[in-house]
């Protein structure tokens, strides 16, 4: 009993221990590759005796910021567009590429605007029903060519837990219910499989808890 006790306490310390370690981690080894990779390249490139530790990390954010910028020209946009295809095109780059690409993207993208409310979907296997948790994305197809939804019918993304990724759906709005939850305690009970379900208050994002968007408007 008392080693029972023992290991779920060792466990509760590491679930909180873990995420704060392994976030200041990641930081260190950006901060850190940055001014080795760039640091040694400025070392070689400025006179003896000018360069200061810390340089590399300012050359690194520097050029990130110098990169955002190019993007904006159509030139830049047009080579990486072609870079991009051929990377898609070599059998082992393109997994390693578009998981990474996913991966950035998935942190990077502001989902909870995307969002415009969270539902249920009823669902049946094996003849057990079950509901799934997801997030209204489109609530208007007007805009999109014919076949894809129609007024009575709103997309669903349904995030898969443990992963980076998920299923768009089209279903009858009728058949979806909202949940009274903000968007981002649902994200992050969905992709966690369901290990952040704590008590505290819902709250509310976007449209959480309220009614599923008429087809006036768009997620």
């Amino acid at each position: 009993m008392l080693m029972k006790q023992f290991r779920r306490t060792m466990f509760r310390g590491l679930m909180a221990v873990l995420p704060v370690v392994l976030t200041f981690y990641i930081l260190y080894w950006l901060v850190r590759s940055a001014e080795t990779v760039l640091g040694s390249v400025l070392a070689l490139l400025l006179p003896d005796g000018w360069y200061v530790p810390g340089m590399g990390l300012v050359a690194g954010l520097v050029v990130t910021f110098l990169f955002g910028m190019a993007m904006n020209a159509f030139l830049v946009r047009k080579i990486l567009g072609v870079s991009e295809t051929l990377m898609n095109r070599i059998p082992l780059v393109k997994i390693l590429y578009g998981a990474v690409k996913d991966f950035i993207g998935f942190f990077a993208t502001k989902r909870e605007s995307q969002f415009s409310q969270v539902v249920t979907i009823d669902l049946e296997f094996g003849g057990m029903p079950m509901r799934m948790l997801g997030f209204v994305t489109c609530s208007d197809f007007s805009n999109l060519p014919a076949g894809i939804g129609t007024p009575d019918e709103v997309a669903v993304y349904l995030p898969l837990s443990y992963q980076i990724g998920g299923y768009t759906v089209i279903v009858p709005r009728a058949r979806i219910k909202p949940v009274e939850i903000s968007i981002h305690r649902a994200m992050g009970f969905v992709v966690t499989g369901g290990l952040t379900a704590d008590k505290g208050p819902a709250g509310s994002a976007g449209r959480a808890g309220g009614q599923v968007p008429n087809p006036s408007g768009t997620a």
